[in-house]
């Protein structure tokens, strides 16, 4: 398996980036949500919102095994499957990216209230 180490390293940033994204979702959907008017878009997580520590370990904790395990992993997998996996991180950096967009303006909202 000839993989360029340098596909690796990116793709680990990327990683490493979901993680931060995810995190900061997490935090400013919690304290978002402390306010009247405000409420989680995703029907799946509005489920566990009231039990904290449910709600950390999905948003936080079971994403953060899956991406370390990623993390770890990439050296010894295919090309294929390292350039999937950037692929994904693309999408989901994109995606976490508008998320975080819209609690930014959520939070201006806010404090102009």
């Amino acid at each position: 398996m000839d993989i360029d180490i340098n596909k690796i390293v990116l793709c680990r940033k990327k990683i490493l980036l979901m993680m931060l994204l995810n995190f900061s979702d997490w935090l400013c959907t919690i304290t978002l949500l402390r306010f009247d008017g405000f409420f989680e878009a995703n029907p799946l997580m509005a489920s566990v919102l009231d039990k904290p520590l449910l709600c950390f370990a999905v948003k936080c904790i079971l994403p953060l095994i899956l991406m370390s395990y990623i993390f770890y992993v990439l050296p010894v997998s295919s090309k294929g499957i390292v350039k999937a996996v950037n692929i994904i991180m693309i999408v989901l950096g994109v995606i976490y990216l508008l998320i975080n967009i819209l609690h930014i303006f959520n939070f201006v909202i806010l404090f102009n209230m």
